[in-house]
């Protein structure tokens, strides 16, 4: 059934007809190896850390990546949402189609995490969602 799952995902990336491509993040409670890293979770308790992979759509031809949380909220103004954390990364001449880190919260909430290129800060590579309860 998994497989099936996992072929089915892959299908939707290679097949649909986006403007843009895009990559994935999968989030995890332990920290990623080959073992769980196809495992994703999305619901996290205050203060454990997010372990994240984030894999390109292709070779990013550039040596920096952005990575940003916010928070949807509902009493933030400029339609519900608070930049909580965004960080620059140099990617190593081995990490030109993966990104690995962490980082913890400690308030609960509904997160989106958008990696950019650092050419391209308007159109995100990628955008996932989790749960900090």
């Amino acid at each position: 059934m998994r497989k099936l799952l996992l072929l089915l995902v892959l299908s939707l990336f290679l097949f649909s007809g986006c403007v843009y491509d895009r990559g994935i993040i999968l989030f995890n409670t332990e920290p990623i190896t080959k073992e769980n890293a196809l495992t994703d979770e999305i619901n996290f308790k205050v203060g454990q850390r997010v372990y994240y992979l984030f894999i390109a759509p292709k070779r990013m031809e550039n040596k920096y990546i952005r990575v940003q949380v916010f928070k949807m909220i509902d009493n933030a103004p400029w339609g519900g949402n608070e930049v909580v954390r965004t960080k620059d990364f140099r990617l190593m001449k081995d990490q030109r189609y993966y990104h690995m880190d962490y980082f913890t919260f400690h308030q609960t909430g509904k997160y989106v995490m958008q990696v950019f290129s650092i050419d391209d800060l308007q159109h995100p590579l990628a955008v996932d969602f989790f749960f900090v309860k």
